[in-house]
């Protein structure tokens, strides 16, 4: 079985269309290789996980009332006690 491509029009403004004819020209790729290469990186950082979501993830659970008096993000806190623990095994 093979992938349907979908062909795809866009109408570009001459300055943005020169500037994306150099930046082809120098990076050597072909306009379409830069505009799937953009339009990837767009989505996945509309849509992907963003380094919070990650880190709580993996991160381990900890306490997450800031001590009294400091205005720490619970998410820093835990962030950097695991750095600490780590370096300490």
């Amino acid at each position: 079985m093979t992938k349907s491509i979908s062909p795809l029009s866009v109408r570009l403004d001459p300055e943005l269309a020169e500037k994306l004819e150099r930046h082809c020209a120098q990076a050597g790729m072909s306009r379409s290789q830069v505009v799937k290469q953009s339009l990837a990186e767009y989505l996945v950082a509309r849509s992907g996980p963003t380094l919070g979501n990650l880190a709580e993830a993996v991160l381990p659970q900890l306490d997450t009332r800031p001590p009294a008096g400091k205005t720490r993000a619970p998410r820093q806190k835990r962030y950097r006690d695991y750095v600490r623990e780590k370096r300490r095994r």
